[in-house]
């Protein structure tokens, strides 16, 4: 997924690494990170002061691979009235799910089902 990163200019170097600017917006140190629907949000919402903060698209999935989505019909299904449910929910209620996926059972199954279907494991 690209997300938006804003950071102000007074404190930050316009041409400061994407790791870095990623790494400092998960310890919230000033620089906020959108998926591109609640950036657009924002900025229709005069949420986000372009004068004073510098833009990055970053895209995060560089190497990486879709394991499972979140459809809204998901919340329906589950029993949820999804009549006020934003994009900006949706994406919140997947990015927590993949943490949740990652935290309790990612490394079991990837190790499962490589085994399964005949990758080698590195040799010591």
């Amino acid at each position: 997924m690209i997300y938006v990163y804003v950071f102000p200019v007074e404190g930050f170097d316009r041409h400061i690494a994407d790791n870095e600017l990623i790494k400092a917006s998960s310890e919230g140190n000033g620089v906020e990170r959108y998926s591109l629907a609640e950036f657009i949000e924002s900025l229709n919402d005069d949420r986000i002061n372009l004068d004073v903060n510098w833009l990055r698209a970053i895209d995060n999935n560089k190497g990486y691979y879709p394991v499972s989505f979140l459809h809204i019909d998901d919340l329906e299904s589950a029993g949820f009235d999804v009549s006020q449910v934003s994009e900006s929910d949706l994406i919140t209620i997947a990015d927590k799910m993949g943490d949740d996926f990652c935290d309790w059972m990612y490394w079991d199954s990837l190790s499962a089902i490589a085994d399964i279907i005949g990758i080698p494991r590195q040799k010591d």
